[in-house]
């Protein structure tokens, strides 16, 4: 099951991201005598203080998922964590979203965070797959450790079409994990459409005629705006959900 959630071009792009990165920070180093340390240690301060922030406003305002706050959602929430063989669970909370459908995963000093933005929530109030979906995504970045060593990889990162690429393969294995906790492919890809369609009109959504729109993603100016995105198109990340060779695919 491991390998099966991994995109196959992530090891590699992530390898030679980390390789880059730290090489130009070498270079940064032994070009400015040491004086690109103080500006890493600096960055990392700033970093822990804006982090910090975020984590303050997730507890301060949002609710946790607990057997006794929303343990339907709590149950859902074991039931990824336990999919994906996650011993170690990270805090699950609700957040305002003001109207977004979103979610995200964050750490702070050894601590995980999943934050579900309430619209997501409350647009797959019918749609239990859908909900599994959002929250064996933000699993996967967790998991997969895609929050540590941003910091050594930061320069190879803004480098042109190869910081992009590493990005949108960290994403399409998320959604291979989002596919592992969802309970089918068709509610995957339901659940990547409604980041299109909106909190309502998803559930009318014609997921065959959708799916055929991945026909526009090829051509010179599609592939060149995905190529420097950090996501791929959602019709092409729904498409490949559905997919069942899209395990094998590189």
């Amino acid at each position: 099951m491991n390998e099966l959630l991994v995109y196959p071009r992530e090891r590699t792009l992530g390898t030679i991201t980390l390789v880059i990165g730290l090489l130009i920070w070498l270079g940064l180093i032994v070009g400015t005598f040491g004086g690109a340390l103080i500006g890493l240690a600096i960055g990392f301060v700033l970093y822990l203080f804006a982090q910090s922030a975020l984590i303050a406003h997730i507890k301060g305002n949002g609710v946790e998922l607990s057997e006794a706050q929303f343990p339907d959602l709590h149950a859902q929430f074991t039931a990824c964590c336990d999919r994906l063989q996650m011993k170690t669970r990270p805090k699950a909370y609700i957040l305002n979203g003001n109207g977004g459908l979103n979610a995200f995963a964050t750490k702070f000093l050894g601590a995980q965070f999943v934050v579900l933005m309430s619209d997501v929530v409350d647009a797959m109030n019918k749609h239990a797959d859908g909900v599994r979906f959002y929250i064996g995504h933000e699993l996967g970045h967790l998991r997969m450790k895609h929050l540590s060593g941003h910091l050594l990889r930061w320069p190879a990162l803004w480098l042109p079409l190869l910081g992009a690429a590493y990005s949108r393969a960290r994403e399409s294995t998320c959604d291979r994990h989002g596919l592992a906790c969802s309970g089918s492919p068709e509610g995957a890809a339901r659940s990547l459409a409604a980041l299109s369609a909106g909190a309502e009109r998803w559930e009318h959504l014609d997921v065959t005629a959708y799916l055929r729109q991945t026909s526009h993603s090829s051509g010179f100016w599609m592939s060149f705006h995905e190529l420097i995105a950090g996501y791929p198109w959602l019709t092409k990340r729904a498409a490949r959900v559905m997919d069942t060779a899209y395990f094998g695919a590189s």
